[in-house]
């Protein structure tokens, strides 16, 4: 099963909501995203929220936010949780980035939190951010930028087929930045610790 989730963050693209709406069975938005989901001609099936921001949506289901964690808990949060319960396999984050950078910087520690529990995506219009913790298989292209970004201090790994090879420890900071991909596909394995992994968009 596929969700789509859509924050209150910068809206993504027609294309891009377009893109990840297609094999969606369940959208899910928070209060403040159903709006512009709507006026996009994306209704969602599910509000989760305490409906504080939201005017003139109707005809879908209303989670208050209570119902999924305690106001320690983001909209987003809540809006994830509710997915996974509801038997979420793969999980596409949009407009969880942009306009606040500690909302963004949350939203990118949410994915860390539940990475194992379903395949999380974090995208926007330029990238796309996934949590690993074990073997992972990046498709690419020769020259494509990818980043690893240790999330944990006790990150160690192997990576094939990157220009600059990454293996044993990788310390919290800019070291995994700006790589790229050597050939159609990178393998990343962790051994321990997570790792985001960045790629760009295809277009």
């Amino acid at each position: 099963m596929k969700a789509l989730i859509l924050c209150h963050g910068e809206p993504p693209s027609r294309a891009l909501l377009a893109r990840h709406v297609q094999g969606a069975d369940l959208i899910v938005c928070t209060d403040g995203a159903a709006d512009w989901a709507v006026q996009t001609g994306v209704p969602p099936h599910v509000i989760v929220g305490d409906m504080d921001s939201t005017v003139g949506v109707s005809a879908c289901e209303v989670v208050d936010c209570g119902a999924h964690g305690t106001q320690d808990n983001s909209d987003a949060e809540k809006a994830l949780l509710l997915t996974l319960e509801r038997g979420a396999e793969r999980v596409v984050i949009l407009g969880a980035t942009g306009k606040r950078l500690d909302h963004t910087l949350a939203n990118v520690w949410l994915v860390a939190r539940y990475h194992d529990r379903a395949e999380i995506l974090l995208a926007d219009d330029w990238s796309e951010l996934r949590v690993v913790s074990d073997r992972f298989v990046v498709p690419a292209a020769p020259g494509q930028v990818i980043s690893l970004l240790a999330l944990t201090p006790d990150v160690t790994l192997d990576t094939e087929g990157l220009r600059w090879p990454l293996h044993g420890p990788l310390e919290m900071g800019t070291r995994g930045l700006s790589n790229e991909a050597g050939g159609d596909e990178v393998v990343v394995d962790v051994k321990s610790g997570l790792v985001a992994v960045i790629t760009p968009v295809v277009r």
